[in-house]
């Protein structure tokens, strides 16, 4: 039922944001030529381009709110398996470690799923109470990556069916390779859809490299991909020559952990402020 609710909405949804994106025209429009025109105070110049900037936040919430229509509506209609298994199944095609707001944007493009990022924090929890309850009763649990003293990092989510050595954060760099693999993950064919303009944002944002223009041909939007991933293939083979030794020690070192800190973390003991006495023993 609530998949439906949400169907309801969609042409009420899409026909405000037909209206948002032609007002955001008209005032660009009006900005270009009044900026073209030394006699419009720089006060007006500044006035439009706020209306601009309110009028591109609603445009924003529009598309997230059609986003998650979309999910609700695929939910509804083939429901299929829990957002956990979604979860595990994108770490797996992604590789390595991953943060949650890349895997809340991967499943969107790949499934047109919709997992708000802060649910991460909720569905970590859940796991390590599922397994605490019956430790092992599933193939694999969303479990934090590693750091060198064994304790968790909860930025970068992991499958518990990885090696060791696959969630280990050894340094800065092992982290580079995790955005890297975002890139080198996104393995886009045809036309610049949802996948294609992830990968194209990722380019910019790790490689600081442009996307091809709005204009570019297919062959050209494709030769552009084959050069991004020529050079993420390099920068990743450079860093894992470096890299893999390092995690390979820590997670021998770490394989001494018990169970349930090799897949939760240890926790550190906290010292009361002022004392050699854990905060734990007071």
């Amino acid at each position: 039922m609530l998949g439906k609710l949400h169907l309801v909405n969609v042409p009420a949804v899409r026909d405000e944001l037909v209206a948002t994106l032609e007002e955001t025209l008209r005032v660009a429009r009006q900005l270009a030529e009044d900026a073209r025109d030394e006699g419009v105070p720089v006060a007006e110049l500044v006035a439009q381009a706020t209306m601009l900037e309110r009028l591109d936040q609603r445009r924003e919430d529009l598309i997230a709110e059609l986003r998650r229509t979309a999910s609700a509506g695929i939910r509804a209609t083939t429901p299929g398996r829990p957002i956990r298994e979604a979860v595990l199944q994108a770490l797996d095609e992604l590789g390595w470690p991953q943060n949650a707001g890349f895997l809340e944007e991967y499943l969107w493009a790949k499934r047109q799923l919709q997992l708000d990022s802060r649910a991460f924090a909720p569905l970590r929890r859940d796991e390590r109470r599922a397994w605490r309850h019956a430790p092992g009763a599933r193939a694999a649990y969303v479990v934090p990556a590693l750091n060198p003293d064994g304790s968790p990092n909860p930025r970068w989510l992991t499958s518990s069916a990885w090696e060791l050595d696959r969630r280990v954060i050894a340094s800065a760099e092992t982290e580079r390779l995790f955005d890297l693999q975002k890139i080198a993950a996104l393995r886009v064919r045809g036309s610049r859809g949802p996948l294609g303009t992830l990968l194209e944002r990722y380019a910019k944002q790790i490689l600081e490299i442009d996307p091809p223009p709005v204009s570019a041909t297919a062959a050209q939007t494709s030769a552009w991909r084959t050069r991004i991933r020529a050079h993420t293939t390099a920068l990743i083979d450079q860093i894992r020559d470096r890299d893999d030794p390092h995690r390979d020690r820590i997670a021998r070192r770490l394989s001494a952990l018990p169970e349930h800190d090799r897949l939760w973390g240890r926790q550190q003991v906290r010292r009361h402020a002022g004392s050699g006495t854990p905060a734990s023993a007071r």
